[in-house]
């Protein structure tokens, strides 16, 4: 049991400024709890009141919250797990939060702090050892330079727990400030889209470690809680896609799908059927399949431990690839070769990068080979489509900065902008975050999540997706723009609550509304119905969008690049399917209506602002 008002916290905040060294713990502001709940909210609240919307994303100037939620490291089953990362993002220059799996949150929720903020940058690198209430600097200089698995391993080695301990760290691409550096949690989690890692290196944080045995804290009314745990339960067991699918096939199961209905990108996202599909789905993957795991408390352990036995990459493991991965380094890239997908995948593990924006960034480079953008004699190589070797080189070249790697580590924007002579219409972004790995030409719902997810092109952010693809938990006809700003609201509304708590995307699958506004009720002792939770979701919405705002978005950023909105597949069921920008136009402009903001302009109207309680 703490003394806080509320189950489910701690009421200790750690901060520390990595200038000067300090390390100071302040109390949690129950108001605060009430209006943000935790996870994204409490993170969301603390860059935009520290962070200037406008500063440097790499300065010293900038901000790292690590936020845990009230059910972090709770017997509530797929909210135990997760922790966020939020940050300015190097790569789009807007508000960023990244969460991750593992061990990590629970330990830190059990070492006695619901969130850290850090800020400031070391004269040297060093890493935070979080244990038992107390924290401390410690020097990183024999681990800068040094691959994400030796980092891990070399630190729960000098704390002298290794059982009990969990490292977030970062590898050579957010030392070397890749755009797009993520941060690795545990054996194989990331926190990975956004740049997180390269917040990280600026400040020359090589890590943060927690030492501490899992202890959960008392809910405000245990009996009820204990109700609706062992509900959840029966609910993900039962449900097909969290009680079989997602056991018994984790997310590579979704290339099949995805490449049936057309929106499995392809050679840059010129088409959204591979051909070869059948060589990187989850029955090829699962000839290589080891082990399963699960992150703390989960019941669905989607996670496939991966081994190659023999040949070039032999006794390579990494937890995955998902399906995000496989589609982004295979068929993005065109490339067939598993073997080859894995091990890039272990080095973007290893190095530290966000597998999506990195096989984003090949794709897009192969194009501009393809175009002769990029010719052999700049290279060095040849970067074609289909090259499992070009592959596996352009990703070390990307995280090392080495060569074309240079360019490439900035991200598709910058890296077109650089590049220029039209690279720019090859270039498949929003706001500078590139497209995960579901063509919205086949699901024109998702159109507009990418064109208004708040840290760019996002499939997290909003849950239309499951609905026009697969009909859960009911079908949308995927190739029209009726009804998808209404639920695209709803979803996201729901989503950036879920998120406070912190919910994994797979239970939602499972879930309405009102069974996670329960669990915060019987958790920490606020009354909540699901009309309320609804509205905390739309009140974090409100405030990240008011700190993109005044970071510089306006409408005409709430867009998709060219090729998405403009051109149309040329085979399979989403052939000859444009969006088009005024099929775009209209969604925002009923989107913008629904959510009170200036159609105009896109933004939180001041009355919205104060609706919501939040400043304008």
């Amino acid at each position: 049991m703490t003394d806080f008002k509320y189950g489910g916290y701690h009421g200790r905040v750690l901060r520390v400024n990595l200038s000067n060294g300090s390390i100071d713990v302040e109390d949690l502001s129950e108001g605060l709890i009430k209006k943000f709940v935790g996870g994204k909210g409490l993170a969301a609240y603390y860059v935009s009141s520290l962070v200037d919307p406008t500063v440097d994303p790499l300065s010293p100037s900038n901000v790292i919250i690590v936020a845990t939620g009230p059910l972090t490291g709770s017997a509530a089953p797929t909210f135990a797990a997760k922790v966020a990362f939020a940050t300015k993002s190097p790569l789009t220059g807007i508000y960023l939060d990244s969460f991750v799996g593992g061990f990590f949150g629970a330990r830190l929720k059990s070492a006695g702090f619901d969130a850290i903020v850090i800020y400031g940058q070391a004269s040297e690198p060093c890493y935070l050892w979080v244990h038992e209430g107390k924290a401390e600097l410690r020097p990183a200089k024999d681990l800068w330079g040094k691959l994400s698995k030796e980092t891990e391993e070399r630190i729960r080695e000098e704390v002298n727990d290794k059982a009990n301990t969990s490292v977030a760290r970062i590898g050579p691409a957010g030392e070397n400030l890749v755009k797009f550096a993520c941060v690795n949690v545990d054996k194989g989690r990331q926190a990975a889209r956004g740049g997180t890692g390269a917040v990280l290196g600026s400040k020359r944080l090589k890590a943060i470690a927690v030492t501490s045995s899992i202890r959960r804290l008392e809910p405000s009314r245990p009996k009820e809680f204990e109700d609706i745990v062992a509900e959840l339960r029966d609910v993900f067991k039962t449900h097909p896609t969290t009680g079989e699918v997602l056991p018994k096939l984790g997310t590579p199961s979704l290339i099949d799908i995805a490449n049936v209905s057309g929106v499995l990108p392809t050679m840059n996202w010129r088409e959204g059927v591979f051909d070869e599909a059948d060589k990187i789905n989850a029955a090829s993957l699962s000839k290589y399949w080891v082990d399963r795991e699960a992150c703390y408390g989960c019941p669905i352990g989607c996670i496939k431990v991966t081994r190659i036995p023999s040949g070039p990459y032999a006794g390579v493991e990494i937890d995955g690839p998902e399906y995000e991965t496989l589609a982004s380094l295979g068929s993005n890239c065109a490339v067939s070769d598993l073997e080859a997908i894995i091990y890039a995948n272990y080095l973007c593990d290893e190095y530290g990068m966000d597998t999506i924006t990195t096989g984003g960034v090949i794709a897009f480079a192969m194009e501009c080979y393809d175009r002769g953008l990029l010719t052999k004699d700049e290279l060095g190589f040849e970067l074609r489509f289909g090259g499992p070797e070009a592959l596996v080189k352009t990703v070390e070249l990307i995280a090392r900065r080495w060569g074309v790697g240079n360019i490439l580590a900035e991200g598709v924007k910058r890296a077109a902008e650089r590049i220029g002579r039209g690279a720019e219409q090859l270039a498949v972004h929003v706001k500078g975050l590139e497209l995960p790995a579901w063509d919205p030409r086949g699901a024109w719902g998702q159109a507009l999540v990418y064109a208004i997810s708040d840290r760019g092109a996002c499939h997290l952010s909003a849950a239309v997706l499951p609905m026009e693809l697969f009909g859960i938990p009911h079908k949308l006809e995927r190739f029209t723009i009726e009804e998808k700003p209404k639920y695209v609201k709803y979803t996201e509304d729901f989503i950036a609550a879920n998120e406070t708590l912190i919910g994994c995307e797979f239970g939602r699958f499972a879930l309405t509304p009102a069974q996670p506004a329960r669990l915060l009720s019987a958790m920490t002792g606020m009354e909540l119905n699901e009309a309320g939770f609804l509205k905390l979701g739309e009140r974090i919405i409100n405030l990240v969008r008011a700190f993109n705002v005044k970071a510089g978005v306006r409408r005409q950023h709430d867009t998709l690049p060219p090729r998405i909105l403009r051109e149309s597949h040329s085979k399979g069921p989403t052939a000859g399917k444009v969006i088009g920008e005024e099929a775009l136009k209209q969604m925002l402009d009923q989107y913008y209506d629904l959510r009170g903001w200036n159609v105009n302009t896109g933004e939180p109207t001041d009355e919205k602002l104060r609706e919501l309680g939040l400043e304008s």
